[in-house]
């Protein structure tokens, strides 16, 4: 299964909810790729302060996820397009560009988007 994050780390719960899914996917040993793309490249940023705003950490979510060996990528051109392409990103997140996206969506039987 293939989850794409679309949506911006907080404010809504979409991402969180999307990496939550991937965990239990992931928990159960099924072969799993988060991809943050669009808005959702932001959860892939380094020093979210999300205590902040009152809301759980999409930084713990990401990292929780390595330790079931589900894959997670940010697109680089997501990144550059939002001015943050530079930016110290989470620790275990790999940068793909569009051509790696492709060929990673083409891997999965199954996508949901969050």
């Amino acid at each position: 299964m293939l989850v794409m994050v679309t949506k911006a780390p907080y404010g809504l719960e979409d991402a969180f909810a999307g990496l939550r899914l991937a965990l239990a996917m992931g928990v159960n040993g099924m072969r799993v790729t988060v991809i943050e793309s669009d808005d959702g490249v932001y959860n892939a940023i380094a020093g979210q302060k999300p205590e902040a705003v009152a809301m759980p950490s999409n930084v713990e979510a990401t990292t929780e996820l390595y330790d079931f060996d589900v894959r997670v990528f940010a697109v680089r051109e997501d990144l550059e397009d939002r001015g943050v392409a530079d930016a110290p990103l989470v620790d275990g997140v790999k940068v793909i560009g569009k051509d790696e996206l492709k060929a990673i969506l083409e891997e999965h039987d199954v996508t949901t988007t969050f």
